[in-house]
């Protein structure tokens, strides 16, 4: 028997206003030894003059509230908490259309 489908299966609305950046990572230095002035022991701080990773400042994705996506969308990926099933909406006619 062929499985019946809504119109809105493949989709979900954001819970509210939002803005999700995905893939983004945060720049890598290097690490050095250096001894502490006050107590003598060695720590291990960052060298902000060796960069090992420049990161990635990513992509940012913007949503209004109660704003229709594709659960296949990267920021649905990425942050799945922000998003609920359209049916899970009590009043369906508040959906704003991409």
């Amino acid at each position: 028997m062929p499985r019946t489908r809504t119109r809105n299966d493949n989709f979900v609305v954001a819970r509210e206003a939002i803005v999700i950046n995905v893939g983004g990572r945060p720049v890598k230095y290097g690490q050095i030894q250096v001894r502490h002035n006050r107590t003598g022991n060695l720590e291990t701080i960052d060298n902000h003059n060796n960069i090992v990773d420049e990161g990635d400042e990513g992509i940012p994705y913007a949503f209004k509230e109660n704003q229709k996506v594709s659960r296949n969308h990267p920021a649905v990926q990425e942050c799945p908490g922000a998003f609920i099933p359209i049916e899970e909406l009590d009043d369906v006619s508040v959906v704003v259309e991409a």
